[in-house]
């Protein structure tokens, strides 16, 4: 479950800019909920559905450009007619994210995407971690989220960065694999398989448009223990995001 990342030079952020990001906020969702002390995102296709999103983190990053604060918040879904939680496991939750610069004529919202569907059950994942993503000031967020059904994991790792001026995911890629609920305990009924890995950013390729990544895998693959091996994740500038090797077995694994 370790995710390795490259180091971040940020700063703590100040009320002054406390106060920045809450404005910024307001202005972006359908109010705020102080009991719940949450912003409401409205479904505008789903008068039963909406989304209480609350700040996971907020980094102030020192960029070459200038300061910038990276906002990054998760939301559970609810319906606002009875205020209850939305528990369907075919419910994803909500993700916002936000880079918020300093310009000539005051605080701009360089790129951002209030509303973007993440995790299930209704809950988005919590506990993102900001990365360093290129030489120049190029940042995203990173977690790894995934789902059990019938006895077998699959977990894949999100990024989440700008493009353009918006924050797209530059993955999905597969982050582990296994069937030990399939299986049972020891593997009674079948050779178990359980791959796990680990994340790390390739700072060191400081020529790269955006840095690749070095994944580690290690565990077990039918009952038989891997040899850990640490596979390249190129960067595509074609469609913007990371792309999987061919061969890259955890994909064939979900297939």
């Amino acid at each position: 479950m370790l995710v390795v990342l490259a180091s971040v030079a940020v700063t703590v952020m100040s009320s002054e800019d406390d106060a920045i990001v809450r404005e910024v906020l307001n202005r972006l969702y359908d109010g705020y909920d102080r009991t719940n002390a949450c912003w409401v995102a409205r479904s505008a296709d789903d008068p039963g559905r909406a989304d209480c999103l609350k700040i996971d983190r907020v980094d102030r990053v020192e960029a070459d450009t200038g300061p910038r604060l990276y906002v990054l918040l998760t939301g559970r879904a609810f319906d606002p007619r009875t205020g209850e939680n939305i528990d369907s496991h075919v419910t994803r939750g909500l993700v916002g994210a936000l880079v918020i610069g300093f310009g000539p004529d005051g605080v701009e919202l360089i790129a951002g995407e209030p509303r973007l569907s993440s995790g299930g059950w209704g809950g988005a994942p919590t506990d993102w971690r900001l990365i360093k993503l290129a030489p120049s000031d190029y940042w995203g967020w990173v977690n790894r989220d995934g789902f059990l059904g019938q006895g077998v994991l699959v977990e894949s790792y999100s990024i989440l960065a700008p493009h353009g001026r918006r924050i797209r995911d530059l993955g999905p890629i597969h982050a582990a694999w296994n069937n030990v609920g399939a299986c049972g305990e020891g593997g009674e009924i079948c050779p178990v398989t359980d791959i796990e890995s680990t994340l790390e950013v390739d700072s060191i390729n400081i020529g790269a448009t955006v840095f690749p990544l070095r994944i580690t895998l290690t565990g077990q693959f039918e009952g038989r223990q891997l040899t850990p091996k640490i596979w390249n994740i190129p960067f595509d500038q074609t469609s913007w995001s990371y792309v999987e090797p061919d061969d890259w077995p955890l994909a064939d694994l979900e297939d």
